[in-house]
């Protein structure tokens, strides 16, 4: 697994922006494989995000269980919905409205920015 977090946030971002096509093309085809397809990706860049914000943080995580709830702790809630990865699994084998998961993609899209500027000012603060 990479830990570097700069990695981390830069594959979240280029995966987001894969996200955010296959947002369109949903739109388009109403293909539910798409939106599983988004789903899926969503969940990937969640989890890169907050392994590189724990990362930046120097916060080491055992069980990966409790990631998310440690993620909550430091992460302000306006910038993630404590409910985010539990939503975008259910999603993932169950069927979701697709307004809901446009949504929640907006949400990630704001966790990938938060996480990208605290990953960029440990980067230049540490002279890397």
């Amino acid at each position: 697994m990479d830990s570097d977090p700069i990695n981390l946030v830069n594959n979240a971002r280029k995966d987001l922006q894969t996200v955010t096509n296959l947002v369109n093309t949903y739109e388009r085809t109403r293909d539910v494989d798409v939106l599983n397809d988004i789903v899926k990706l969503s969940l990937s860049i969640y989890d890169n995000a907050i392994k590189a914000f724990l990362a930046v943080k120097g916060i080491r995580v055992r069980d990966l269980d409790y990631l998310v709830q440690v993620a909550h702790d430091f992460i302000p809630s306006e910038i993630i919905s404590s409910d985010l990865r539990d939503f975008l699994i259910k999603c993932s084998s169950t069927e979701c409205s697709a307004d809901s998961i446009v949504t929640r993609v907006r949400d990630l899209d704001r966790l990938v920015d938060y996480v990208h500027t605290a990953s960029t000012h440990r980067a230049v603060h540490n002279g890397l």
